[in-house]
């Protein structure tokens, strides 16, 4: 008479990897769920940019980018963030740089936001959020 099958040991063990393997994809996916909530930092830096790139079109000598609805956002939340500061600096003839970071609701996860206007090239570069 032969057995054919597993034994209680070698499920056990099975069960026991796949648990941890499950446990390390779990902690991967909401890292990854809380980094795309933190692109929204990417939208709010990048409406600053382009409004205060829409002032210094019309007036080149403009610098008083903290009265600009776009980047004045240190008293609101969005869906997904909350405590969200900008900092602006540069001027209209050179570079415009906009730091904009924030906290994921209901962690205590701070991201932060690089934008950057080249006044040489006319672009705009933002980089992904960073904890």
């Amino acid at each position: 008479m032969t057995k054919s099958g597993f034994s209680l040991i070698e499920l056990i063990i099975s069960i026991a990897i796949l648990a941890i393997l499950a446990g390390m994809a779990i902690i991967s996916y909401t890292y990854y769920q809380r980094k795309a909530k933190a692109k929204e930092l990417i939208i709010l830096s990048r409406a600053c940019l382009q409004e205060a790139l829409a002032k210094c079109i019309e007036n080149s000598s403009f610098n008083d980018f903290e009265s600009l609805s776009s980047c004045n956002f240190q008293t609101q939340n969005t869906t997904y963030l909350e405590n969200i500061q900008i900092t602006l600096t540069g001027t209209c003839n050179s570079e415009i740089s906009i730091t904009t970071s924030g906290k994921i609701k209901g962690t205590d996860m701070t991201f932060s936001v690089i934008c950057f206007y080249n006044h040489s090239t006319d672009e705009i570069f933002c980089t992904p959020p960073t904890s």
